[in-house]
């Protein structure tokens, strides 16, 4: 067994039988040299791009999943600006989301209740109406988080407040069997919004 920086290679004495241990450290090293590491983001280096739907729901997202070349997950690092939503309130029928809340505080609406988020909470969003959900921002302050979702291609995402649906393999959203914009009827998320 080879053990170079730390790491243990077992297979190296199999893989070079008769090749002396500097040889092996060598042939190893050149073999590490060409990871490229962008396995590996750092969340005070990622670049955001600004987005907005209408003044209700406006923000910064940081899309990485992409760039880290992600197939199964889907994930990314948001600023929510203050006073906005981050998206139509909504329940998936086959994804599963978790939100992890990093800096500033908002409103988790949950199954039409209210609780606030804070800095450090981990929320996990299972399919099915009960955890439908939608995130404001109620402060003066940018709310950022880390979202992260599975990704199945036979997604359908609901919205019960315009009673619409999103079918993912035809990237089109309906409501009462017609092709819609994806606000319709969600331009002032507020007013479905519970008073506590």
């Amino acid at each position: 067994m080879v053990v170079l920086q730390g790491h243990l290679f077992p297979l190296l004495p199999i893989i070079y039988p008769c090749q002396p241990p500097n040889l092996i450290a060598t042939r190893m090293y050149i073999w590490e040299q060409k990871v490229k590491w962008q396995n590996i983001v750092n969340i005070n280096d990622v670049k955001y791009t600004e987005w907005s739907m209408n003044e209700k729901y406006r923000g910064k997202s940081a899309e990485i999943a992409k760039d880290m070349g992600a197939e199964k997950l889907g994930f990314h690092v948001e600023i929510l600006e203050p006073k906005s939503y981050s998206c139509p309130y909504h329940f998936h029928h086959l994804e599963e989301e978790l939100l992890i809340a990093f800096e500033g505080h908002a409103t988790l609406r949950q199954n039409n209740e209210l609780t606030e988020i804070k800095p450090g909470d981990i929320i996990h969003f299972k399919p099915g109406p009960e955890a439908a959900h939608q995130v404001y921002n109620h402060t003066d302050q940018p709310f950022k988080f880390f979202a992260l979702s599975t990704m199945d291609y036979s997604e359908v995402c609901e919205y019960p407040d315009s009673k619409k649906i999103f079918v993912s393999r035809l990237k089109k959203v309906f409501q009462q069997g017609k092709d819609v914009p994806y606000l319709t009827d969600e331009e002032n998320p507020e007013k479905y919004w519970p008073t506590k």
